[in-house]
C-alpha cells in the first residue's frame, strides 16, 4: 500500500519527527507499505531514512512557511499521487500538513487520516485565522487520531465519532533503565511559553540540587540571560540534543520535570518512565493520563511555584522514593509500544484503503 504523508520529518528534530519515524519503521514490518513524505525543504540529504520511504522536499518562504508549504505541496503532491499510485493520505498536524492532506484528499478522492499532536488542537484551533484551517482539515478527513484522551475531548462534537485515541509509543531500545542516579533534575522540551520554564526556574533556584535543561527555541536567549542576571548557579542549559543524547541524560538523572501550561501528551514523560525515572508534571492536558499521582510521579497545579518546589524537594530529599516511583513508571511505560501503535494504524489503513 502506498501512503502519502504530509509531515515534518528528518532532518528536523522534535516529537512529530520521532513519532513518524517510529510508526513507519514498525508499519513496514507488518505489511508491504511504501511511504512518500511531503517535508519542508532542507539542504543536503537525510543520513538515515527508514526503508521504503521517499522524502519529497517542499519549498517555502520564511515568514509565510505554512501557506507556501500548502500551496507548493499541493502542486507537488498531485504529481506524487499520480506517479506512485497513492492509496492513503496520512497527515501529521492540522496546519499546514492536515490542510494540505485535506485538499489533496478532496481533489483525488483518496481516504485521509489526520493525526493531531497537541498544539494544533490547544493553540491553532483557537486562533482567529488558524481555526479556519483547523476546521477544514478536520472536516475533510476520514479518520482523526489524537495522541491523548484530553485532545479528543477538545474536538467539536461533530468530529467525535470519527476520532480515536492512539497514544505515542516508546522506543525501549533507546530508553531503558540503567539503575543510575547522578543527582540532578532534568527538563527536556522546547523553550516556548507553554512549557512553563519560568515556573520551574523560580521553583528550583534556591534548592541545593543541580538541574539540567535540554532544548532550545524562541525563549532560549531570554532565559539564558535571566539565569545569568539572577546569578542562578544550579541550572545548566545544554541546548538542543538528539534523541540518543537525551536518552543518556534521562538514564542518569534523578527525575524529570515537565511544568507545562499547555500539553497534548508529553512523549518525554513516557521516555523518562521507560528509563526508570519518576516525573513531576503539571495537571494540564494529557499529562494526568500518564502521571498517576504518588504512583509514578507527582502532579502540581500549573504556574504554582510553591507547590512545584514542594514536590521537587520531596524527591531531592528521598532517593529511595524517587527510585520506587521510577520503578512504577518503568512498569507503567510498558503499556506503550510502537508495535501496538503500528498495528492500530495498519487496521485503520486497511479499512479505508
Amino acid at each position: 500500500m502506498n501512503i502519502l504523508m504530509p509531515t515534518i520529518f528528518h532532518p528536523y528534530s522534535g516529537g512529530i519527527t520521532y513519532h513518524v519515524d517510529n510508526i513507519i519503521s514498525h508499519l513496514i514490518n507488518i505489511s508491504s507499505y511504501n511511504f512518500h513524505i511531503l517535508n519542508y525543504n532542507f539542504q543536503g540529504e537525510v543520513k538515515k531514512v527508514p526503508p521504503n520511504t521517499k522524502i519529497h522536499k517542499i519549498k517555502y518562504i520564511k515568514g509565510i512557511r505554512g501557506p507556501t508549504y500548502a500551496y507548493i505541496g499541493y502542486l507537488l503532491g498531485k504529481n506524487v499521487i499520480k506517479k506512485y499510485n497513492i492509496e492513503i493520505i496520512h497527515s501529521h498536524y492540522a496546519f499546514p500538513q492536515g490542510f494540505l492532506g485535506a485538499l489533496l484528499s478532496r481533489r483525488y478522492k483518496i481516504p485521509h487520516v489526520l493525526t493531531l499532536h497537541g498544539s494544533d488542537v490547544l493553540i491553532l484551533s483557537k486562533h482567529p485565522i488558524g481555526k479556519l484551517f483547523f476546521r477544514y482539515a478536520l472536516k475533510y478527513c476520514d479518520r482523526i487520531i489524537c495522541v491523548s484522551r484530553y485532545l479528543k475531548e477538545q474536538l467539536p462534537k461533530e468530529y467525535q465519532d470519527k476520532s480515536e485515541v492512539i497514544y505515542n509509543g516508546v522506543d525501549f531500545k533507546i530508553f531503558y533503565d540503567e539503575g543510575v542516579d547522578e543527582d540532578y533534575g532534568l527538563f527536556v522540551g522546547s523553550f516556548v511559553p507553554q512549557k512553563g520554564l519560568y515556573t520551574l526556574i523560580e521553583a528550583v533556584k534556591d534548592i541545593d540540587f543541580n538541574f539540567k535543561f535540554i532544548g532550545d527555541g524562541p525563549l532560549f536567549k531570554e532565559i539564558k540571560e535571566y539565569i545569568e542576571k539572577k546569578g542562578i548557579k544550579n541550572i545548566e542549559l545544554l541546548g538542543r540534543k538528539d534523541q540518543v543524547e537525551v536518552a543518556k541524560y534521562l538514564r542518569k538523572c534523578s527525575f524529570l520535570v515537565l511544568p507545562s501550561i499547555s500539553e497534548g501528551l508529553g512523549m518525554i514523560i513516557l521516555e523518562a518512565m521507560a528509563s526508570g525515572k519518576c516525573v513531576i508534571g503539571s495537571n494540564v492536558g494529557g499529562i494526568p493520563e500518564l502521571i498517576l499521582d504518588n504512583y509514578n510521579g507527582f502532579l502540581f497545579e500549573a504556574n504554582n511555584v510553591k507547590m512545584l518546589r514542594e514536590k521537587i524537594e520531596i524527591l531531592v530529599n528521598n532517593k529511595e522514593l524517587r527510585r520506587k516511583l521510577g520503578r512504577n513508571g518503568r512498569e507503567f511505560s510498558r503499556r506503550f509500544s510502537w508495535e501496538g501503535v503500528a498495528k492500530r494504524l495498519d487496521t485503520i489503513y486497511r479499512k479505508l484503503g
